[in-house]
């Protein structure tokens, strides 16, 4: 009896990991481009010398990165365009399909949370588009892994 009871207890705790659907289907990146909405499932998160947190789709070619440090904090921080500065937030779109991309971004990422688990935030920022116009990326919000 104690073997069944034993035996019933494994198959029941691997069932119940097994049959979460996974973390990542709670992660996201989202937002709008020029007013459009842009959305991307389970973002990659890299951490090298900076936290970089990243949404693309290879069909339509359009790609949004965040920068963070990587020791992440809860609060409001400034999106500025220094790339050489790892302390610094940041963000980027680009569209390769269109050829389109922003340089000197402004603009603002919050971060609600950050675990060992999960990075969640919002986030804003305009940059120029390399023509001469601009692009807006408003109405932004991720859900990612916490890259440790």
């Amino acid at each position: 009896m104690l073997i069944l009871l034993v035996a019933a207890s494994v198959v029941s705790f691997n069932c119940s990991s097994s049959d979460d659907g996974g973390s990542s289907s709670n992660f996201y990146l989202k937002c709008k481009v020029n007013g459009t909405l842009v959305e991307f499932t389970d973002p990659m998160v890299i951490n090298s010398l900076a936290k970089s947190i990243t949404g693309n789709d290879a069909d339509t070619g359009q790609v949004v990165t965040l920068f963070t440090p990587l020791s992440v904090t809860n609060g409001t921080h400034t999106i500025t365009d220094e790339p050489s500065n790892v302390n610094s937030y940041g963000g980027s779109y680009s569209d390769f399909n269109a050829d389109e991309y922003t340089s000197d971004e402004t603009g603002t990422l919050i971060i609600t949370e950050v675990n060992a688990d999960v990075i969640k935030g919002t986030f804003s920022f305009t940059g120029d588009d390399g023509n001469g116009g601009t692009i807006s990326v408003t109405e932004g919000s991720f859900r990612a892994e916490n890259v440790q």
